[in-house]
């Protein structure tokens, strides 16, 4: 069992010196009743300078942060028990801060500061806050009911352990119309504590409304695509560390119990065995791509522990319903901390099948805010995320965002402000200029295909496929990797009489090293409104594509009855 108290990380490091990074007696140490009680985990640097003492340090179920660089890896400690394991593995580290609580408490500071400045920050929104769970959900409400003709508010299909629903905006010219436009999906808050992340995402979505008919260039975006924004993917998770007590640290969700489909309430702080609350699932090791393996761990205690099976948790199968539900061609996941713009895959073994592509985006992105852009496998292993199942199941090119370079929730001046607007050399570029370059990308059709044709008006049109997947191999009683099934399904509505729909390449990304594309195609049906299927084909669609589709018998049958 993981020890339930914060201090006992202060009484760990204050009782003994740190000799070439190891944690030995001292009597020069500062007796501990002389010492203040700690209210947060410590923050140390361990020394990692091969590729295997990164794998070894992440598979030891540690809170690792994504700061990182040339021979080190960040990582919070709750307690000793997680020095022992550091200990037990040879790994060498220096202490940075022995109590993280001391410096929120200087980043709340900072925040008063700000409040007793200004009323209104240059943000979009004019925030000067973090918002609450409560904030969210409302402006989502009021964007949605204020421009019903550009904002729908999107309400996801799974509860979560607690009874919550997750919200989103889809924003678009004409939004109400599902008319084959390609999407941008933008997400934050996988991660509790993350709170920038769901900043992030919201003040993008009030730019949006705020320019959708002042600024031509985000007026043609709105046009030719639509942005889908889900701030708060793992609400309950958020609302506990957002309360800034004993869970503030919190990184996963609020999985008490595996298997068990809801949990009252107050479980979640009930089960806080060391002040972060060590049980949950990491909801961006959950899902179904490449989940298991070395990456994340199988054990509850863990930090980066991945569920009893992939997609076991509601939060995770709401993001895979809403992607398989729409044509995403580019998604963004918001994160924190460390500068990075990180892309597929997130273990070593071969670089994606479309790599130069892929990094080349990551690269423009990364100019304008100045992040550095990588695979995710070069920060240190992670397997079971959101950019991996995203893309070698539907091709869409998916990115992890890590916001700021100093904590994961420091002063909103610095670490959402600053970043969203940029600033120093990135003043006027920074997250807002990058996720615009995003967005772009997801509207050419230069990154995914197209299919045009002729179709009657008011038929509805499907594009379907299904698939088998696999997991990496989570080892146990597991018999190598594990075989799922994925679908994948959207439709449109034909408003004249030549449409065209902007659609995932149907070549999809093999999950086998040197494979390359699987030829795959999609199942194209065209159907009366009440679901009637008048003809269907097969068409194959490779990235940068156009394809001309006739559907001759839909267009004779659909008129008669």
């Amino acid at each position: 069992m993981l020890s339930r108290l914060p201090r006992r990380v202060a009484t760990a490091l204050a009782g003994g010196v740190l000799t070439a990074g190891v944690l030995t007696a001292g009597a020069a140490a500062v007796p501990v009743a002389e010492r203040p009680a700690a209210t947060g985990p410590a923050l140390v640097r361990v020394h990692a300078p091969a590729s295997a003492d990164r794998a070894q340090l992440a598979g030891l179920g540690l809170d690792l942060t994504p700061r990182a660089g040339a021979g080190f890896v960040d990582a919070l400690v709750h307690g000793p028990d997680d020095l022992a394991r550091l200990r037990a593995a040879g790994l060498r580290w220096t202490v940075l801060e022995s109590d993280l609580g001391e410096r929120q408490r200087r980043y709340r500071e900072l925040d008063q500061r700000l409040a007793a400045q200004t009323a209104v920050s240059p943000l979009p929104s004019g925030r000067i806050a973090y918002r609450t769970l409560g904030d969210y959900e409302r402006e989502l409400r009021e964007l949605a009911a204020r421009y019903p003709e550009l904002v729908r508010l999107v309400r996801l299909d799974h509860q979560t352990l607690e009874g919550r629903w997750v919200y989103g905006v889809e924003i678009a010219h004409g939004v109400q119309m599902p008319d084959g436009r390609p999407v941008f999906l933008l997400m934050g808050l996988h991660h509790a504590r993350e709170w920038p992340s769901g900043e992030h995402a919201m003040e993008f979505a009030y730019d949006l409304v705020r320019h959708a008919y002042t600024d031509p260039r985000i007026a043609r975006l709105l046009r030719e695509g639509r942005a889908l924004i889900v701030p708060v993917v793992n609400p309950d998770g958020f609302e506990k560390s957002r309360a800034a007590g004993a869970l503030e640290w919190k990184r996963k969700n609020c999985r008490q119990w595996d298997g068990v489909v809801e949990h009252p309430v107050a479980e979640c702080a009930t089960y806080a065995d060391n002040g972060l609350t060590s049980r949950g699932v990491d909801v961006n090791r959950n899902y179904g791509g490449f989940w298991g393996g070395r990456g994340s761990s199988d054990q509850w205690w863990a930090q980066d522990y991945r569920g009893q099976a992939p997609f076991s948790e509601p939060e995770t199968r709401n993001v895979r319903d809403l992607v398989a539900s729409r044509q995403v061609t580019v998604l963004i996941s918001n994160h924190t901390y460390g500068n990075l713009v990180l892309r597929s895959p997130g273990v070593a073994g071969g670089n994606a099948p479309e790599e130069s592509l892929y990094q080349a985006l990551g690269d423009r992105m990364a100019t304008q805010n100045g992040y550095t852009s990588q695979a995710a496998y070069q920060l240190y292993p992670t397997n079971g995320t959101v950019e991996d199942w995203a893309y070698y199941a539907t091709g869409a090119l998916g990115y992890t965002f890590e916001i700021n370079p100093k904590d994961f929730h420091p002063d909103f001046g610095s670490a959402v402000i600053d970043e969203y607007l940029g600033h120093g050399v990135y003043a006027g570029k920074g997250n807002r200029e990058a996720y615009l370059v995003a967005f772009e990308t997801a509207v050419d059709p230069g990154y995914h295909g197209v299919v045009t044709g002729f179709a009657p008006v008011g038929a509805v049109l499907r594009a379907v496929k299904e698939f088998t997947m696999r997991t990496d191999d989570p080892g146990g009683s597991a018999s190598g990797p594990i075989a799922f099934r994925q679908r994948l399904e959207s439709a449109m509505t034909v408003t004249v009489p030549r449409f065209t729909w902007h659609l995932n390449p149907s070549l999809r990304p093999s999950q086998e090293p040197g494979v390359g594309l699987l030829p795959e195609s999609w199942t194209l049906s065209c159907t009366r409104p009440d679901g009637t299927v008048l003809e269907t084909q097969q068409v194959t669609v490779a990235r940068g594509q156009r394809v001309e589709v006739r559907f001759d018998r839909c267009l004779a049958r659909f008129a008669v009855r």
